[in-house]
């Protein structure tokens, strides 16, 4: 009785609405979404009655995790979240979140291969159920080969125009980003480090849409109040923020599971051991920090720890409340904290070209600002830049 109501509410969780006509969207068009969503929970209920009947019930946890995963699945790929997607790049990219850092983690735990085997006829069945001893490194790799090739822009711009190309596109996301949670949550603490290590490139990538002077890809024209490179903007923050919290978090909890785990099966004398194993994953995760410090030398030609030290000898203290420099609490200015993350400064796009002319001559980017000329170098202003570019 408890797998049919589980197929019952994955069935009216996956169908929340009529499937018609593809009608905005770049994708498959979302009766074929809907009948693989369908398909999948009927062979998904159908493994499920078969390991009941053979008295090996799953626990309730993976019955939610299924049931929650499969809601993710069907709210990232179903209008009107689909047909969004293919008008705004920020939609789209928050479809790409809900498939790898939310739906794919749930299935991930859910641990649906057995259930999947044990619907599959009695001859196609492996003697063995495939294990995910394979390296851990490979599925990272995996991942993160899938995540950079799919956005880049000559990619990305043919899989926004043939549904066939934007289904494999949504495929390979979702499986590799599985199979990394799956071998992750299998090897802890290794599995922290490589959902740190992907919270880390996710990071990146979100920060380069963020940053880019120029909209990267030509299928994208904006809407809803957002011009073309306003929407990238959004889109790269989606990337930048949400998943790279989500993923950091998981990372940081797989650690402290692993640490509980090690004090509970070591005596009292041997715990500090375990902490000491831990802190190299620690010390990594702190040194996460200067992906932030490399990608403004990157973005600007600058360097941040030099910027910090030139802005007190153009007095930016005095009006300026700045993170990191002492004495840094003026009020007569904006202040300068998540400055990295700003889409507009000084009224026009969060550029690096734009913030170095900025800081070097305020009066000719923008006329009567009250800003002054200070006769900042050239080089002081590419170092300024890069440390307020660190700033998040």
């Amino acid at each position: 009785m408890r797998v049919r109501v589980l197929a019952l509410t994955l069935l009216l969780t996956l169908g929340p609405g009529p499937a018609t006509a593809h009608d905005g969207s770049t994708g498959p068009p979302p009766a074929a979404t809907l009948l693989a969503l369908v398909l999948g929970v009927v062979v998904y209920t159908r493994g499920l009655r078969r390991l009941q009947a053979r008295g090996r019930p799953l626990p309730v946890g993976r019955h939610v995790a299924a049931l929650v995963g499969g809601a993710a699945l069907a709210l990232a790929l179903l209008p009107p979240v689909d047909r969004a997607a293919g008008i705004l790049l920020s939609v789209h990219m928050a479809q790409h979140v809900l498939l790898t850092v939310v739906a794919a983690p749930l299935l991930a735990l859910a641990r649906p291969l057995a259930v999947l085997l044990a619907a599959a006829p009695r001859g196609w069945r492996p003697r063995r159920i495939p294990g995910t001893r394979r390296p851990a490194v490979i599925a990272w790799a995996t991942h993160g080969a899938a995540l950079w090739a799919w956005h880049l822009p000559p990619l990305y711009d043919v899989a926004l125009t043939l549904p066939l190309v934007h289904a494999v596109e949504h495929a390979t996301l979702l499986g590799t980003a599985v199979w990394l949670w799956w071998s992750a949550t299998e090897r802890r603490p290794a599995g922290a480090l490589w959902l740190f290590t992907t919270a880390v490139h996710t990071s990146a990538l979100g920060a380069l849409l963020t940053l880019a002077p120029r909209p990267w890809f030509t299928g994208h024209h904006g809407g809803a109040g957002l011009t073309t490179l306003e929407d990238q903007q959004l889109a790269g923050l989606v990337m930048w923020v949400p998943a790279g919290t989500v993923l950091t978090g998981f990372a940081l909890a797989l650690l402290a599971t692993w640490l509980r785990q090690a004090e509970r099966r070591a005596p009292a004398l041997a715990r500090p051991p375990a902490l000491v194993l831990a802190l190299p994953l620690l010390g990594l995760a702190l040194a996460g920090c200067d992906q932030a410090a490399s990608t403004a030398t990157a973005m600007t030609g600058g360097d941040p720890a030099r910027g910090r030290e030139a802005m007190p000898r153009y007095g930016c203290q005095t009006c300026h409340t700045i993170p990191g420099v002492t004495g840094a609490d003026g009020t007569i200015g904006p202040p300068l904290a998540h400055l990295a993350v700003r889409a507009f400064i000084a009224g026009q796009s969060n550029s690096p070209e734009h913030l170095i002319a900025w800081i070097r001559h305020p009066q000719h980017v923008r006329p009567a600002s009250p800003m002054p000329e200070m006769g900042v170098s050239e080089e002081d202003g590419r170092d300024i830049a890069a440390y307020l570019y660190t700033l998040r």
